[in-house]
């Protein structure tokens, strides 16, 4: 078999498209982790999230060069996602280029595999859902094993290393959230707020739309409602990719339903619930960290809250979008990890609940690329629960 390969989503296979390359060589034991990327979605990286991590925990390779360019600046929220990754670590190393009169415009993939030896992508696609899964996109793929093939993966991994290591004007090392907001207030990075207003995304009325060859991030929002234990499959949501997600099983507090002479709170405590997540910093700065929080002081104490947009469904009816408040304050821990987050239910969602009972049944949350978020109550567990919270 050749170790260079020349691949296009064009003419060659159905399910040709440079997320198959990810699925494939991006996968648990690999020993290193590079990428250079002149636009930059961290919804395209959220599907192998935990195989990243893991390689930045045990202090190996794992490194990312990307472009913030006048066209599409590098948001903040996506620089932050990769920081929660990478955290601060030697090995783990992230730089942000952002150059006056040119784009920043390679795309590079490099991994080392368990058995040490290495392979490589470089195309046409971004690091983006679309650039991995939708777009037409040409590609050449490197493995070890001839003379000709290893000096390509070298020099691959070396020109992602340097820009770690540059001087260059317009080269910036990122290594934690101040950084990053340093390059915000600079102008270098912008919010995603300001990234959905500017979008560069355009949609040709009457042309054909090109459907996906990628599962992508964690799999559509794209699902039947669910009622009672069938799904209606002519009503279908969102349409975005997830780029977040949790769930929890609910308890007769949860869903308000408590015993006479007690009152229920109104409010759900967004706990670990079985997630590989840090409950007192996950859902404040990842989940919902892109919405604007503002902070009160109540009995003396500290809290900081948002309101936040979210397509409800639940069974047999459609409640549509609500806004529910979300508060914040870590002093609900009390040095015992306790849940400093909740979600408050509000009138409509929480009269629902105490009508129907939905004690045992299932939340999820969603985030989608859009910046779209979804609250679904359902019977069944969805079948992304963590096992051990099933």
């Amino acid at each position: 078999m050749s170790m260079l390969r020349y691949r296009d989503s064009a003419t060659g296979a159905g399910t040709d498209c440079p997320g198959e390359w990810f699925d494939n060589h991006v996968v648990p034991g690999i020993r290193a982790f590079r990428t250079q990327s002149g636009f930059f979605r961290y919804a395209a990286l959220a599907k192998y999230e935990g195989i990243l991590r893991r390689l930045a925990t045990e202090g190996r390779p794992l490194s990312f060069v990307l472009g913030s360019n006048l066209t599409d600046p590098l948001t903040i929220e996506d620089v932050e996602s990769v920081l929660s990754v990478i955290g601060r670590r030697t090995s783990s190393r992230l730089t942000v280029v952002a150059l006056g009169n040119a784009l920043f415009h390679p795309k590079t993939v490099h991994v080392v595999r368990s058995d040490r030896t290495m392979a490589a992508m470089v195309g046409s696609a971004n690091l983006t859902v679309a650039g991995l899964g939708t777009n037409v996109e040409a590609w050449v793929e490197a493995e070890s094993g001839e003379a000709q093939a290893d000096r390509v993966l070298l020099g691959v991994a070396q020109a992602t290393d340097w820009w770690h290591t540059t001087s260059v004007p317009g080269v910036f090392r990122v290594e934690g959230v101040e950084d990053a907001r340093a390059l915000l207030a600079d102008g270098v990075l912008i919010d995603r707020k300001t990234q959905r207003r500017r979008s560069d995304t355009v949609r040709r009325p009457g042309l054909p739309a090109r459907l996906s060859r990628w599962s992508g991030a964690l799999g559509t929002v794209e699902a039947p409602e669910q009622e009672g234990e069938q799904a209606d499959p002519s009503s279908r949501v969102g349409g975005g990719v997830t780029v977040l997600r949790w769930c929890k099983r609910l308890s007769a507090s949860d869903a308000l339903q408590t015993t006479k002479g007690t009152h229920p709170t109104g409010k759900l405590r967004l706990a670990r619930a079985g997630h590989d997540i840090d409950q007192s910093t996950w859902f404040r700065r990842r989940l919902f960290g892109s919405q604007t929080w503002i902070a009160i002081s109540r009995g003396g104490k500290e809290y900081e809250e948002a309101h936040i947009p979210f397509n409800i469904r639940v069974p047999k009816q459609r409640l549509r979008k609500q806004s529910l408040l979300v508060d914040h304050a870590p002093h609900r821990a009390a040095g015992q990890h306790n849940v400093v987050t909740v979600l408050s239910w509000g009138s409509r969602l929480g009269q629902w609940l105490r009508e129907h009972s939905q004690t045992g049944s299932w939340i999820t949350i969603e985030l989608d690329d859009r910046g779209e978020y979804w609250l679904r109550i359902q019977r069944a567990a969805p079948d992304w629960a963590p096992k051990k919270s099933r």
